[in-house]
């Protein structure tokens, strides 16, 4: 990255004559977001207590930072379905500024800004960036002050001369740039360049429910690709205004560095995923965790292509989110943050969930309400078909299960029956009923699961031509 000159903020106001101010609020973390943080280097926590409050901010809610230990750790700020305005006002000689409410632990860190084409910026440093850089000095150690940033033109061989002052979309802080040290920083009111908003591309992915647990599911889980152990539809380990839901998902991880947890869309294929790799769009997962700081990654990829051993093959695109919460439920907004491979956005059909990536330890979390790109032609339906005019099934118990399970179900009339449980993959393993006529009333199948390995099944029950579904766990 590009060494920042430090230069006097009021020395360049009082030659220009301007008045030092920036047009739009990005982000005051509480009532205006705007932006989004697709590329955090350390750790940032967007809704922090303020650690002091003074008459520069009085706000309850900011944002802390701790950078990481790189030399050049960064924070991207990225608007939300916008670009920039024309940012010549903001350059030397310009009458605007970017500034940034700002407590550090110590008076004389520099603090730079650099305005960069994302799209670009994919490519080696210095792709993408523009060719005007932003420095601020803080003067006061562990109290609120505002940092408005002075424009300087950037080194020779340090931008790229072919983005324009119309080509902005997003913009990167630099905390101490040049050293090493981890320490905390805190952040609020972030002003920024005017936003033109971006209509989103026609025909691409849109939100979708994944899975509730309580009766929507439109994708699959795939076990013999999964590391950890997985329990669908358990009972709510805390419910409460965070998650009032009846039913999660709990997931084991396994001790694999990187334990990787794999779903396949059900009967349709992923929509262009394009506008969730840009960042109009996000995909959410309600997560009850031990500790903040936990990362969780997403990756969407194509999986005739991906193997366990050949990335970057395969990988569309990936995404992360970190909790904030400890033994709470939350919220967690996904942000993309990588393009590992070319793999077009219209070939996705797989997504891996990384539970703390490039860690060996096993954590215990639940899951809820996962949203996601949406499915091709798909239409939802309010829950999974389990009873009919005629027949009910009841879920099977135990469940999970390892040895042997009961599997009952009930007839209002006689009626023509079969049994038959499958694997993630749509093959039948086990044959329960095959055509057997039963009369009305209660019955109960028994299969025992210790033959089946551990994964995920579906258990089929079909009444004179209705197929009625139930999910089985195998531990």
């Amino acid at each position: 990255m590009s060494n920042f000159t430090k230069l006097i903020c009021t020395a360049v106001l009082a030659a220009s004559g301007a008045t030092a101010s920036a047009q739009t609020l990005y982000d005051n973390f509480e009532t205006t977001r705007l932006v989004s943080y697709p590329v955090v280097e350390g750790t940032l926590v967007q809704n922090a207590a303020n650690p002091g409050s003074n008459p520069v901010n009085t706000s309850t809610t900011c944002a802390s930072y701790m950078r990481g230990a790189g030399q050049y750790s960064v924070l991207v700020v990225k608007p939300n379905n916008a670009k920039m305005a024309d940012v010549t006002p903001y350059k030397v000689g310009g009458a605007k500024r970017i500034s940034v409410k700002f407590r550090s632990p110590a008076a004389g860190v520099t603090v730079g800004v650099v305005l960069q084409n994302s799209r670009l910026n994919t490519a080696a440093y210095p792709t993408g960036k523009f060719g005007t850089e932003f420095t601020a000095v803080t003067t006061v150690a562990n109290a609120w002050e505002v940092l408005t940033f002075t424009p300087s033109p950037a080194a020779g061989g340090q931008f790229d001369a072919t983005v324009t002052a119309t080509d902005i979309d997003q913009m990167l802080f630099q905390i101490a740039p040049g050293t090493t040290g981890t320490g905390t920083y805190f952040l609020d009111d972030i002003m920024g360049p005017e936003l033109l908003a971006v209509a989103p591309p026609t025909n691409l992915a849109v939100r979708q429910l994944y899975d509730n647990y309580d009766g929507t599911r439109v994708i699959k889980y795939i076990a013999y690709k999964t590391s950890g152990g997985l329990k669908l539809d358990t009972l709510n380990n805390a419910p409460g205004t965070g998650n009032p839901s009846a039913r999660v998902a709990r997931y084991t991880r396994s001790t694999n560095q990187y334990d990787s947890f794999v779903m396949q869309p059900r009967g349709a294929a992923i929509n262009d995923v394009t506008n969730f790799k840009d960042n109009t769009l996000h995909m959410t997962l309600r997560v009850f965790s031990t500790a903040p700081g936990i990362a969780f990654q997403i990756t969407l990829q194509d999986s005739t292509v991906a193997g366990a051993t050949n990335y970057p093959a395969g990988r569309n695109s990936e995404y992360t989110a970190i909790t904030t919460a400890t033994n709470a439920w939350e919220n967690l907004s996904f942000n993309w943050v990588n393009t590992p491979s070319g793999t077009a956005n219209t070939s996705v059909n797989e997504i891996v969930l990384l539970i703390s990536p490039n860690t060996t330890t096993r954590r215990k979390v639940y899951l809820d309400d996962f949203y996601g790109p949406s499915l091709v032609g798909f239409v939802p339906t309010a829950t999974r078909v389990v009873a009919s005019d005629f027949a009910a099934f009841a879920p099977a118990y135990p469940n999970p299960t390892s040895g042997m399970t009961q599997l009952p179900f009930s007839l209002k009339k006689a009626a023509i029956v079969s049994l038959a449980v499958y694997d993630n993959l749509g093959r039948r393993v086990t044959n329960l009923l095959s055509g057997e006529q039963r009369p009305a009333g209660q019955h109960t199948a028994e299969l025992n699961a210790a033959k089946l390995a551990p994964g995920l099944y579906t258990c089929r029950l079909t009444v004179d031509g209705v197929a009625l579904s139930r999910p089985l766990s195998v531990e």
